[in-house]
């Protein structure tokens, strides 16, 4: 009998050995993808998986989502809601996603010089409902002209899962909300002179058959005169986590290989890697990538609260990072169109703007490769902007935000071929050369809108 057990122990572990080396010295296209399964998930959440495996042929692979399934969606884009990373696979289901209650299953495509496979229902899923958590417009700020009474919000995101029903808590006497889809519009003409912005924070109540939440501030709806530019882009973030930068209707995206730039009236050339130049999560906060942190602002009626803004810091490295903005629709903007930017810096650092910019650029939608974006049809509006930006004020914790708006603000035009398109903007860190100066800058984004008429 032991004589047997030993034998049968011997043969699995011969078969176990085989197998290793056999898929040590796979060559061929990528095969036997895998993915650690999502648990318990409820709709609304973000969610990042686990790196899957898969065996390569000891390439290097390209992974693509192909598609998302489900019989249960019932929101306006499915796809929109979920992210592959495309060099590790790590999926990432969106915060405030618009999934419903229901199933859902994922197929996704890896690459290598061999060939593509595809892996169809890779991962699977169940979205859950429980009482509503949070609601969130995005954008979260709307301009609408005086008689724009045809014109809508957007649906809001909530955390919970539907069906919801909606309802205003206030300023019931100027807009209505559709009760099943939370749009919200003027009920009537609204008397506004030409040059006037007039501004209400409208607090929403959504429910399920779980519960219910109550939100003051919902969202934000200018009501604006025919001379000034209607918002048509408006940046937001979350606090940063060590599973998500924190980017609502923006990404991140750090670029790599051989980068040339003009320093300081000469051409510069440097080569980034991920493990130096890449971004890195230390002490509760992000280097090298742009991400949500919270700072205090006074308002003018003197109270103080917290904010997010999107912030970027290099941390003495070399680095390239872009803050790229979700598609921007300026179909109507046929006259004029400019990015409205306010923030701060902080930290002095060597030799300031000579070597650590901010720049400013746009690209075509049609001509934007979302899989390489350092690669797309950019045009370089500003090539650094981070003089027209705030210092940090010295001997305070707390940013007045009045001053920042007077100190802080810079307005970069959108040039007319760009108008009546289809658009995204973004935001270039650029930090390069310490011989120089020390890169220690850090640059903090409080608002960044696209405006037009």
């Amino acid at each position: 009998m032991i004589k047997h057990l030993t034998l049968l122990l011997l043969s699995i572990l011969l078969l176990g050995a085989c197998q290793k080396e056999e898929n040590s010295f796979y060559v061929g296209v990528p095969k036997d993808l895998r993915y650690v399964g999502i648990g318990e998930y409820y709709c609304g959440e973000a969610f990042t998986t686990d790196q899957p495996s898969v065996f390569t042929g000891g390439e290097e692979v390209i992974f693509t989502l192909l598609d998302v399934k489900s019989d249960d969606y019932e929101g306006e884009d499915l796809m929109e809601n979920f992210r592959i990373q495309s060099r590790t696979g790590i999926i990432t289901i969106r915060d405030f996603n618009d999934l419903s209650v229901g199933r859902y299953t994922i197929d996704v495509e890896v690459k290598n010089s061999m060939g593509a496979t595809s892996f169809t229902d890779i991962l699977d899923f169940t979205a859950d409902q429980i009482a509503p958590q949070d609601i969130i417009y995005m954008p979260n700020i709307y301009s609408f002209y005086g008689d724009d009474t045809e014109i809508e919000t957007n649906r809001p995101h909530v955390k919970g899962g539907g069906p919801y029903s909606f309802r205003l808590t206030e300023h019931t006497d100027i807009f209505s909300i559709d009760e099943e889809l939370g749009r919200v519009k003027l009920i009537n003409n609204f008397p506004i002179e030409d040059d006037q912005i007039e501004v209400f924070e409208i607090g929403i109540e959504v429910a399920n058959t779980l519960g219910e939440l109550v939100k003051d501030a919902a969202v934000t709806i200018e009501i604006i005169g025919k001379n000034v530019g209607q918002l048509f882009y408006n940046a937001i973030s979350f606090l940063g986590t060590p599973t998500s930068y924190g980017l609502q209707n923006a990404v991140h995206h750090t670029t790599y290989g051989v980068v040339e730039k003009e320093i300081d009236g000469e051409a510069y050339i440097t080569e980034l890697n991920d493990e130096d130049n890449g971004p890195a999560y230390t002490g509760g906060l992000w280097r090298r990538a742009w991400a949500g942190v919270a700072f205090n602002f006074e308002n003018e009626d003197g109270f103080v609260n917290e904010k997010i803004v999107k912030g970027y810091w290099s941390w003495n490295q070399e680095s390239r990072g872009d803050l790229i903005s979700d598609v921007i629709d300026l179909s109507y903007a046929d006259e004029e169109g400019y990015l409205d930017i306010t923030g701060f810096w902080r930290y002095t650092g060597g030799a300031q703007n000579l070597n650590q910019h901010l720049g400013v650029m746009i690209c075509k939608q049609s001509e934007y490769n979302e899989d390489a974006p350092e690669t797309s049809n950019w045009t370089l509006l500003a090539n650094d902007i981070s003089e027209d930006l705030m210092p940090f004020p010295s001997g305070t914790t707390t940013i007045n935000e009045r001053l920042l708006r007077e100190e802080g603000n810079v307005q970069v035009a959108i040039p007319s071929n760009f108008l009546k398109e289809e658009v995204r903007v973004a935001l270039r860190a650029d930090f390069f050369n310490p011989e120089l100066g020390g890169l220690a800058r850090r640059f903090y984004i409080y608002q960044m809108q696209v405006r037009g008429k």
